[in-house]
């Protein structure tokens, strides 16, 4: 009987590789620690561009895809607005400002954001990658760290059982013990001190804003930065009313931070704290904090990997990491759910293409991943320590 690849979390990406291995007929088996899909707020709204939408096609189906698709928003329209929170007014850029944009006022992005871009809830996509494969991830089960064998390898689980497999692939996020043990604490994920906090609210209370992404910055209301990021998509407001726009509301280090240190808030307390913090706002712009959906209210950390890139490791063939559990990123540059699925596509293909473990997937799957992840995580972190005042990572 061949031996399943075992998957370490049930997030984008590991969703993704799973269903990479599913269409080439490799069996697989999942282990997720929350104890179901739902058990804690799943991030803000991020944008799948051109790295990740190939990514999808490649992995899913047409009929999958388009199902997806139809659930996401395609960005753009509107143009770029930077707004004084305070006064509600727009802000003057400044000339370093400026060239951050094109003559067409879009963003240049990052590495791999060129072509389309969709706007979607990290929540409904990790549904939409779960869809027919709730029977094939096994909740509640933390992987610890893993033990070598002649002929595959066995993950070990925090609650003392075990699983054998021919590989163990760890796309298990920024705690993960494959990457611990993998790459001897090489790897790891630096908070940056930023913090910020997620949220939705419906589109009508955009009425008054308009359409197009939306920056609103409050540089006098607490030391430091603290702002919005928000995207209002063309015909929304006026066909869509009800329908949920994503924002993130984003502090610099310093301006902000969990209450009692408990990183882990969600609903209402993270809702409230939102509006606490946004008191002298302008009435228009708090609104969007006002009537939100607190049940969708998530605090978090911006946390990233080395800006000096990935690092190097000792390979080994049967075991190897993926997305935030190898290079996780900050939301700036919008290219850290893109590299997860650019990953997960690239090694569920080498392994499907090999007929299931082989010596050397490993190693040409990391050689490959260092350099466009590394790229990545350079540039989201130049783009956070440049918006958020960033200097020193812990």
């Amino acid at each position: 009987m061949t031996k399943p690849v075992l998957i370490a979390g049930a997030g984008l990406g590991g969703l993704l590789f799973a269903r990479a291995l599913s269409r080439r007929g490799i069996p697989f088996k999942i282990y997720e620690r929350d104890a179901h899909v739902n058990v804690r707020g799943q991030g803000y709204r991020i944008r799948i561009s051109t790295d990740g939408i190939n990514a999808l096609k490649a992995v899913l189906t047409p009929e999958d895809y388009e199902r997806l698709r139809r659930g996401t928003a395609q960005t753009g329209g509107g143009g770029i607005h930077n707004i004084d929170a305070i006064t509600g007014e727009p802000e003057v850029k400044s000339d370093a400002a400026n060239k951050n944009s094109d003559s067409n006022n879009k963003p240049k992005g990052g590495p791999g954001l060129g072509g389309d871009v969709l706007g979607v809830a990290r929540g409904f996509l990790r549904e939409e990658l779960l869809r027919g494969f709730e029977d094939k991830v096994t909740w509640n089960k933390n992987v610890r760290g893993y033990k070598l064998q002649s002929d595959g390898v066995v993950a070990v689980f925090a609650d003392g059982e075990s699983e054998e497999g021919c590989m163990l692939v760890g796309a298990d996020g920024l705690h993960s013990g494959v990457t611990k043990q993998l790459t001897d604490g090489k790897v790891r994920s630096y908070d940056t001190g930023a913090r910020m906090i997620h949220g939705q609210t419906p589109a009508r209370v955009f009425k008054d804003i308009g359409n197009g992404v939306f920056f609103l910055a409050d540089h006098k209301s607490h030391p430091g930065y603290i702002g919005m990021i928000t995207n209002v998509r063309p015909g929304v407001l006026e066909n869509e009313p009800d329908t949920e726009l994503g924002w993130v509301f984003v502090g610099s280090p310093g301006s902000f931070d969990a209450p009692n240190g408990d990183f882990s808030i969600t609903g209402k307390p993270a809702a409230d704290l939102s509006r606490e913090l946004t008191q002298k706002w302008h009435p228009r712009l708090r609104e969007i904090l006002l009537q939100q959906n607190d049940a969708e209210a998530a605090f978090l950390k911006m946390s990233t990997a080395s800006p000096d890139g990935v690092p190097e490791w000792k390979n080994e063939p049967r075991v190897t990491i993926l997305g935030d559990a190898v290079h996780c990123m900050t939301p700036a540059g919008g290219v850290g759910a893109n590299s997860a699925l650019k990953d997960a596509e690239f090694l569920g293909r080498l392994i499907g293409e090999a007929g299931g473990f082989k010596e050397g997937i490993t190693e040409a799957y990391e050689k490959e991943m260092r350099v466009y992840a590394s790229e990545n995580v350079k540039m989201s972190f130049k783009e956070a320590s440049q918006r958020f005042s960033i200097t020193d990572l812990k």
